[in-house]
């Protein structure tokens, strides 16, 4: 896909089912070029996300039980995964 369609499509995305203003689709334009070009809508579906409570309303204090700083910690995964040349033990890694 080239690099205009994929733009109209980000722009499209923004506008119809994010209801962005124009300065909050630069934004979203700039950190998803920033990622490496990402689309947009990929960039949304994977990373943003607002927690709700049962009524629908937004749940701030929700948002501690969807997200776990530990839940994909690189340091323990590549220590488990892979010879440590270092010296350094898993707690060296994490800390």
């Amino acid at each position: 896909m080239s690099n205009t369609v994929q733009l109209e499509k980000d722009i499209a995305f923004c506008i119809d089912e994010l209801n962005l203003s124009n300065d909050e689709i630069g934004d979203i334009l700039r950190a998803c070029e920033r990622l490496g070009g990402i689309a947009v809508e990929h960039f949304c579906e994977e990373f943003v996300f607002m927690c709700q409570d049962e009524n629908g309303n937004e749940d701030v204090d929700a948002l501690e039980r969807v997200h776990d700083d530990e839940y994909l910690n690189i340091a323990v995964f590549n220590g488990m995964h892979w010879e440590d040349t270092t010296g350094d033990t898993i707690d060296d890694l994490i800390n």
